[in-house]
Parts: structure tokens; sequence; C-alpha cells
């Protein structure tokens, strides 16, 4: 299990890695043809630390997909064909929460799923050669996603639930709000009309507060399984306390995958020392995640005399009371209260990214024993940097970085 556990932590590296080439495809079809200009290098990284970057754009991102989709319209054959996009109807309580995000960060959610490029081009080109019959391929599909979703194999489940779906050819989805048996929650459902007439009913598994502003889903499961929930008032993404990256605990690969991408930018720094027999390490990051500034604290461990960098999540056993804040100057970005969690983390949502450097993160954690806290202050003291300050009060250890 162990061995199985980082073998998927090396896989989820290297999918963080692929993805870098995302951002430098949008500034290829974005080219400014108009820059401000500096007189030095040092005023242009002041302004930067002063006021900071604009976002990842939402029409940059279509840019990208319409250059996806180009491409494949040429492999297709169908390169002089009308262009086409999804044919996708939201409605308004749906509208209305991703309005509230675009005019509050620029991100543009209805536009996306109404504007993204047609991809139905290749299934259109495989049913033709192969002579599918979309409806009892549909069928044969979905009977073998609910065989393995009984066997536990949620993977293989979904497989087979997409290429059902996929080669059946979508000519329609309708995204709606239904109410549940909560006053004033809703469950988004997808309603897709297939090409042979057939249709099917999709939960993504997101459920909106339309009073406190709360999207997530049930058990902590997170927005489509995501393992994040999102706070409407706070424009604020955090994890849940059992997210599936729970299950495969942090190995030294995330952070060098993800420093190669110039869309994650953090800072972190990490905390070693032993208690209770066992290597723990507590470790911090602050800055940019794709669209959003916020910062994390992570608690794990593992067994004395471990090889390697990888290290196990907190169990429930060793969860512990834990708050987080991330200030930019006077401003309060993310603010976590405190709560019983192994990670820790806040990610606001904003029009502007910021230098990492430039981002103040607060946080407390209530340690278990008065052994646990001096090996843990030591371990500060210790560090290399020395850009980390401490106050203690008890058992409750208040950092600031």
């Amino acid at each position: 299990m162990k061995s199985l556990k980082r073998i998927i932590a090396l896989l989820i590296a290297i999918v963080i890695a692929a993805s870098a080439c995302l951002p430098a495809a949008a500034s290829s079809v974005d080219i400014q043809t108009s820059r401000p200009q500096y007189s030095s290098l040092s005023e242009y990284k002041s302004k930067l630390w002063e006021e900071g970057y604009p976002v990842f754009t939402t029409a940059q991102f279509l840019k990208i997909c319409s250059v996806v989709s180009n491409a494949i319209r040429l492999i297709t054959g169908q390169g002089t064909a009308p262009r086409q996009y999804f044919n996708v109807e939201v409605d308004e309580i749906v509208t209305e929460s991703c309005n509230y995000i675009y005019e509050n960060c620029g991100l543009d959610i209805v536009a996306l799923m109404t504007h993204l490029p047609e991809t139905k081009q290749v299934a259109e080109l495989t049913v033709a050669v192969f002579d599918i019959d979309t409806a009892e391929f549909r069928e044969q599909m979905y009977n073998k996603r609910d065989e393995y979703h009984n066997e536990g194999n949620d993977f293989l489940s979904k497989i087979c639930f997409f290429l059902g779906a996929y080669l059946s050819i979508m000519d329609k989805c309708e995204i709606y709000a239904e109410p549940t048996d909560e006053p004033n929650v809703y469950e988004v459902r997808l309603r897709v009309t297939f090409r042979d007439g057939g249709t099917e009913l999709m939960r993504p598994h997101i459920l909106i507060n339309t009073e406190t502003g709360w999207c997530g889903y049930k058990d902590g499961e997170g927005l489509v399984g995501l393992g994040f929930d999102f706070s409407l008032p706070e424009m604020m993404v955090y994890a849940t306390i059992n997210a599936w990256m729970r299950d495969y605990g942090f190995c030294l690969m995330y952070d060098v995958a993800a420093g190669i991408m110039p869309m994650w930018n953090y800072i972190t720094r990490r905390f070693k020392f032993d208690y209770a027999d066992r290597e723990w390490m507590i470790q911090i990051w602050k800055g940019n995640y794709l669209i959003t500034n916020g910062g994390e604290v992570g608690v794990y461990n593992r067994d004395k005399g471990s090889f390697g960098s990888y290290y196990n999540c907190a169990g429930d056993e060793d969860l512990m009371e834990m708050s987080l804040e991330i200030w930019r100057g006077d401003k309060l970005l993310v603010y976590q209260e405190p709560q019983m969690h192994w990670w820790i983390n806040g990610f606001n949502m904003s029009d502007k990214m910021y230098i990492p450097q430039s981002l103040t993160m607060k946080f407390s954690i209530v340690m278990m024993d008065e052994e646990m806290l001096n090996a843990f202050c030591k371990a500060i003291d210790n560090h290399y940097r020395k850009d980390v300050t401490y106050t203690v009060d008890g058992l409750k250890i208040s950092v600031v970085w």
C-alpha cells in the first residue's frame, strides 16, 4: 500500500508538471502590442510588489481552447466547416452565482460553459468509421460503469461513463439548479441530449446555498469531487478535511513539479522534528495558485527511519486546532477560523496576483503536549532561513511569516 501511494504521488507530480505548457500557450496567443515603460528593473519590481499583476484571463483560456479546437478540426478533416460551440443553456440561479464571481475576480464561468469550442468531431469520426450504434454502445458502457462502481473501482467506472457519453455525441446540455430538502440549498444538475435522441441526467456533485454563499458537496467531497469547497462572500477556495489528496500524503516532487509552472508561484518552509517515536513535518506555503492568492499549513508524519521525502498526512488521531490568515499589507485575503484540521488552507480569487514575498501568513496550532510544542519551536529556531517568528501561549503557538 505504501508503494502504491508513492507511485500515485509521483503520477500527481507528473500531471502538475505537464500542465506547465498552458500559461505558455496563453501568452503566445495574447501578445500585448503596447507595454508600460520603466526606467529600471528595480522600478518594475517595485511596481509588481505594490500593485501585483493581472490574472490569467477567461479570454486567454478560450483562445487556447480555440487553437486546440482548430487543430482537431484539421486532423478530422473538418477544417473548412463553420466553427461550433457546445450548445449549453444555464439557468438563472447558476448564472447569478457565476456572475458574482465574474464581478469580483473577472473569471467568467458562464462564458467558459457557453463558449467552449465543440469537440465532438472525433466522436463523429469514430462512430462513422466503426458504424457504432450509439444507443446500444452507451447502454453497454453504462452497465460496465455500474459493475466497476459496485466493485469499488471508481476510476474504470468513470472511464466507461465518459466513453459511453462522449461517443453518443452530445448535442445539448442544460445546466440548472434543483431545490433540495434543505432550505436555500440547490443541487446543480446537467441534462444532456444525445444525437440519437437519448437523454442523460448527470449530477456533477455541486451544491449551492443561496443564503450563505457556500458551494461544495456532501460529506466533504468538495465541488465536483475535487476536495475543495468555495465561499462566495469571501471569494475563497479551501480544502475539506477529507479531501482526496489526504490519501496520497506529501512528497518533495509535488513542490518540484509545481515550481516549474508559471501559474503556480509560491514559497515554502519545512519544519521537521521527532515526536512520539515518529518523524513529523509541518510545512507552510504562501503565494499564487492558478488564479488565486493564498497559503497552506500542512501536518505530516511517518515512521522513524523512513527513506526519501514521502510523508503521510496526519490521521484523525493527530488532528490539531489550527487557524490561518493571509494578509496583503493591511488587507485580509484569507481567514480560516480555529478548527480541527491537518491541512488548513485558503485561496482568494482576485483579478490581481501578488508577489509571494509580499504576502504575510499568520497561523496558529494548538500542540498535543509540551514535548511536541518544544520540538516544533526548536525546528523553527533551527531553520536556516530565519524568517519565521512565533509566540507561545500555553500549548498554542502563533506563527508569523
